[in-house]
Parts: structure tokens; sequence; C-alpha cells
């Protein structure tokens, strides 16, 4: 062995020296991202919180390249894939597509949970100090009015759907922690948190998709305890990526008032359908991206607007669903990339029979349909576990 392959294995050796890299890099990139969507964070704050989070992927690109092993097979894939995402990056002036995959390819030898427990626990801090310095009024919490819904508070964040995207994803990540001792009075509080979430924020489709956690943990727990019926439901979850993302691609694609089922699926959707015709009308399809001007309601600017409060310069005109965003922001290779790596998470659950992480992956394909921030780590950890370490899939234990 080379002196540099010596070097190398006692470095990847070190008890916890990789895991303990892995959540520094962690916190430098979640804490920055996350105040660059409340209120707190100005132009020229969020300008040097982005560059902060950098940091956080020097890390990992060394933790990936010095501290893991890999064969020559892997790395050339993973290279690609990092290149793919610089690309990316320069072209459509996005950075989430870059982190996504070191964060990804990071998680080598690092148990999913911890991840999972780190993110829950840096939510519930975070949002709870936002919310309530929002209530303080250190910082502005933006109330939207409007004659076709109720009154809606964004507490602290820019957008009042963006507290809804994050209760989701923070009852999904739950769940997977509680997931074998998850009972009636855990029920109760996704229920309670999923209608708190509306009354404050009226964000229809997230209030449905949480509440929709419950029956599908219900059978997925079932499934997990070889019960035959909610066996053979679970096993079709990992299909879920998949449809949805045909169903909003063509049917933003073709999409036509006068077809009754897609005038229908648009009114569901709050008129995602037609935003998403709309944004293939002016923008098609490329490998790698572009970058494209949104006007939305939110912000402090947006806001204005949204109340009627000054003349906007512009038209409405933002990507909600996450599937169209991936596909035209970041590109088709990005779009099949993920797509793919999330189907896999759900077929490796459903291969290994735990279901878990199947039913999971099919909520949060339910939210790429029609919300724009189920792309982000600091809302969707999920996507960490394909190189991560399982613990009872390992041993062969069940889940505690």
């Amino acid at each position: 062995m080379s002196t540099i392959q010596e070097l190398k294995a006692g470095i990847h050796n070190s008890s916890g020296w990789g895991t303990r890299l892995y959540f520094l890099a962690f916190t430098i990139y979640f804490l920055p991202n996350f105040l660059m969507q409340t209120t707190f964070a100005t132009d020229a704050i969020s300008h040097v919180l982005r560059l902060i989070s950098y940091i956080a992927l020097l890390l990992l690109l060394y933790k990936i390249f010095v501290v893991d092993t890999w064969s020559r097979k892997e790395l050339i894939i993973i290279v690609l894939i990092l290149l793919s995402g610089v690309v990316t990056w320069r072209v459509a002036q996005i950075s989430d597509y870059l982190f996504l995959f070191p964060f990804v390819f990071g998680a080598k030898d690092i148990d999913f949970k911890l991840i999972v427990k780190w993110y829950l626990y840096f939510n519930t801090v975070f949002l709870l100090s936002v919310i309530a310095f929002s209530l303080l009024k250190i910082i502005p919490n933006l109330i939207y009015y409007s004659l076709s819904r109720p009154t809606r508070y964004s507490l602290g964040m820019v957008y009042p759907s963006n507290i809804a995207a994050f209760g989701l994803f923070m009852a999904l990540a739950y769940c997977y922690l509680r997931f074998n001792y998850l009972n009636f009075w855990d029920y109760c509080g996704i229920f309670l948190i999923a209608c708190v979430g509306m009354k404050l924020t009226n964000t229809r489709l997230d209030f449905l998709a949480t509440i929709l956690i419950i029956p599908i943990m219900i059978i997925t727990q079932r499934a997990y305890r070889n019960k035959k019926i909610a066996r053979y439901l679970a096993s079709f979850f990992w299909l879920a990526v998949p449809i949805t993302a045909w169903v909003v691609v063509f049917g933003s694609y073709f999409y036509n008032s006068d077809n009754y089922l897609l005038r229908k699926l648009n009114d569901l959707s709050s008129g995602r359908l037609a935003l998403g015709y709309t944004a293939f009308q002016r923008y098609k399809p490329n490998l790698f991206g572009r970058s494209i001007m949104e006007f939305s309601n939110a912000g402090i600017q947006g806001h204005r607007y949204a109340n009627g409060i000054g003349r906007a310069s512009h038209e409405y005109f933002y990507i909600d669903s996450s599937y169209l965003r991936m596909l035209l922001l970041w590109g088709i290779v990005a779009f099949i990339i993920i797509v793919v790596c999330l189907t896999l998470v759900a077929l490796i659950s459903t291969i290994r029979r735990t279901y878990v992480l199947s039913a999971i992956i099919l909520i949060t394909s339910l939210s790429l349909m029609f919300e724009p921030h189920v792309i982000q780590l600091i809302y969707n950890p999920f996507l960490l576990y394909l190189f991560s370490v399982d613990d009872y899939a390992i041993k062969g234990e069940r889940y505690k």
C-alpha cells in the first residue's frame, strides 16, 4: 500500500471523523439556507449567508474524496454527477442542485436516522425561534389578505406556504424516527399540526398531504408487520415518483382548459397546471437548465403587491411544481437523476420490506407535484438515504 493510501485508510478508520465532518457541513449549510427563507434575510444578508454555505461544500468534497472509500467506477460516476451540478449552477444561477449530491454522496457511512434527527432538531429549534421573533415583532410577520381566501400568516418566513411545507416534512421525519411506535396519539398530533397549519397559512395542498400521512402510515405499519393486504398495497408505493412526475410534466405541457380532466386537476391544484403550461410556452427544457426570471408574492416586496400596496411592475409568474422547477430550471439531466434517485430510495425500502421510506416518498411525490420547496435539503432530507447506513437492514433487525 502506498503512503497516500495508508494515510487515506488511517483517516477513514479514525473514529467518528467522517460523521463529525458531515454534520459540521450539515450545520454550516443548514442555518444560512434556513435564514434565507425568513424575513430576517435582506438581499445583502442573503448574499453573505450564501457565501458562508459554500464552506460546507468544501468539507463535503474533502469527506467524499479523502475520507471515504469508493471504487474507481464509483468515483467516475460521482465526478460526472458533481460536474453536472457545477454546470447547472453556472447556467441556472441556482445553487440548490450544486449542494444536493455532495450531501447525498457525503452521507456514505453515516447513520441515516442520525441525519433525520439532526434535521428534525434543527428545524424545530429554528422554526420556533423564527415564529417567536415574528410574534415579538423583531422580524416582519407578513400577513396576506384576500377576498377569495382567509387571512394568511407567514410567521417570519417569506411566504405562508413555507411554514406549511416545513410542517409536512417535519411530520414525515417524526414518522420515520418513530415508525414502529406510531400510535393514536402520534396521529392526533399530526392531525393537530395539519389543522393549525391550515388555519394560519391556508395552504390546502400541504394540509391534505399532511392529513394523508395518517392513513398511509397506518397501512405501512401493517405492511411492515406482514399483513397481506397492506403489504400488497405498500408494494406499489415506489411507483409514486415516476407516475406523479409524468402526470405533472405532461399535464402541464398539454394543458387545455377545454379538457375536463385537466381543468379539474388544475382547479384542485390552485391553477398549477395553467402556470406550468405558461412556463412551457416561455421556456423549453434543455440539458442543464437555464436562468428564469420569476415574480412571486413572497418576501416583503411581493407581500406589498399581493396586498395591493403599490403597483406591480410585472405580472405574477412562478413555477410552483418542484418537478417543473427541476426540469426547466435545472435541466433534463438533473430532472432524470433526481427522479431516478427518489425512486431508488422508495424501491430499496420496498425490497427490504420496511416500506417506511417508500411511504414517505409517496407523500413527498404528491408535494413535488404542486409545491416548489421540496427539492431543497432544508425541507426534504430523504434523498440523503441512498448511501447512508441503515443499521436495521444490515443487522436484520426490526425498526425500533
